[in-house]
């Protein structure tokens, strides 16, 4: 049956006059009711979810390894650098929502400490337990261990035990919306460091001696040193080398020994020069080094050895308060009296005296011989005097040239020599001839008044 509009609009108010009204506001309540959840489930659907992050395995892998030579010589104490690394790895995670992610991860090794001790190695471990802090999975720490390898010690190659102690996070148990429990578990783990003990030629300093080098010279630096390792040097180098601004210039900086048997003592001389800018109050630093083949055959090396050496200053010499006279248009000798105020005899010594004008010298040099600390010897010099020279004092560089025991050239500094010009008429006593005059006539003067007087 088809009904047109009007039939419908005719059914429905049939329908509403006959229905019971109490039915009618049951279904617009219903339709009320349905709609608010409707609109609530659409609301939640546009609100976003935070995802947590979850790991349900993960392998903490801890490895450890000797940094650099893993060789260490008898006889001597050594840092050796322990590296650790944590190459651990995450297996399987889960994103989840409404999960929170925790603050550890099961691969990082927390509160991380590491010993190392000896084992059955001759090896001595001084250090105590590092604490190296926590150890995310990728990450790599260094730990240094000092070790002494005693004089008794056999060459060859040991195993030394690394203890690693750590703790991680092994459970996370989410309890609330915003709570996480966590579960900790302590971890103990020894590994094993491969270490190759040598024999080696060990340096023991017995003395040092400077006493022949003076500020300005020449000399030797002598060494006294004895092999106290566990190995027999062969085709033995010593080498010395000044270290940092130093006055110290060496000749040569080697000294070849050959063969260098345990307990052999070795004197070793070196030539070197001192500059003149030296203090003689400082002791300054070097190092002596070896390079020998060791029992194996191999080349080796020595550590180097701090020593230090020192010079005496250089002999100064003093002229006194004489002054010699000379006339100007003629010839005529000075006397220097040159006195050593050193502290050591001077051989050899030759006085020398520097010609400016107005004077003129076929013989400017003068020998003394061997002068003793304190006592004095006598240079005469022939000096020629221009005509006209300037009639005044002048002052004459002079040095003394000499020798120590060792025949070791010096020069001192230079020495100022006092020469007085007159003039022929003898116009520089004048003065002082006036003066004298003078003196006798008031005394005589003097000498008449008081006779008078009585």
């Amino acid at each position: 049956m088809r009904y047109s509009r009007g039939n419908y609009h005719s059914l429905t108010n049939i329908f509403l006059s006959s229905a019971p009204l109490h039915i009618i506001m049951t279904g617009i309540r219903n339709l009320r009711i349905g709609g608010i959840i409707l609109v609530v489930v659409l609301i939640l659907c546009t609100i976003p979810v935070n995802a947590g992050e979850k790991y349900s395995t993960g392998e903490l892998v801890i490895t450890a390894g000797i940094a650099g030579s893993n060789e260490l010589q008898i006889g001597e104490k050594s840092e050796v650098i322990v590296t650790i690394a944590n190459s651990g790895l995450i297996d399987l995670k889960f994103v989840d929502a409404g999960t929170i992610t925790p603050d550890y991860l099961p691969t990082t090794a927390l509160s991380l400490s590491a010993l190392l001790k000896g084992g059955e190695s001759p090896a001595q471990i001084s250090s105590d337990p590092q604490l190296l802090g926590d150890l995310p999975a990728g990450s790599v720490v260094q730990a240094p261990f000092s070790v002494t390898i005693p004089d008794y010690a056999q060459a060859g190659s040991y195993q030394i035990p690394l203890t690693l102690k750590y703790k991680y996070m092994n459970m996370a148990t989410q309890t609330g919306l915003d709570e996480i429990q966590y579960s900790f578990k302590e971890e103990e783990k020894t590994l094993y460091l491969p270490i190759t003990l040598r024999k080696s030629v060990r340096l023991e300093i017995n003395s040092v001696h400077s006493d022949n080098l003076f500020v300005g010279g020449v000399g030797h630096i002598i060494i006294n040193v004895t092999n106290t390792g566990s190995d027999d040097g062969k085709n033995t180098v010593f080498y010395l080398e000044p270290i940092g601004k130093n006055p110290i210039v060496l000749y040569q900086d080697s000294v070849y020994l050959g063969d260098y048997p345990v307990q052999t003592a070795a004197t070793l001389s070196y030539k070197v020069s001192v500059t003149s800018s030296a203090n003689p109050s400082i002791q300054y630093p070097l190092n002596l080094q070896a390079v020998y083949t060791d029992y194996q055959g191999l080349p080796a090396m020595t550590e180097k050895k701090s020593i230090s050496a020192g010079f005496r200053p250089k002999i100064s010499f003093t002229i006194g308060d004489q002054i010699n006279t000379l006339v100007s248009g003629e010839k005529g000798v000075i006397t220097v009296a040159y006195t050593n105020t050193g502290t050591d005899t001077i051989y050899n010594a030759q006085a020398g005296i520097t010609i400016v004008d107005p004077f003129t010298s076929e013989d400017d040099q003068s020998y003394l011989g061997i002068i003793k600390p304190g006592e004095s010897a006598i240079a005469k010099f022939k000096l020629n005097v221009n005509s006209g020279s300037t009639v005044k004092q002048y002052a004459l560089d002079s040095e003394v040239r000499y020798t120590d025991l060792n025949l070791t050239e010096y020069v001192s500094d230079p020495i100022k020599v006092p020469v007085m010009v007159t003039d022929s008429s003898g116009s520089v006593m004048l003065i002082p001839g006036i003066i004298f005059l003078v003196i006798i006539i008031g005394g005589g003067f003097f000498y008449l008044q008081r006779k008078r007087q009585h």
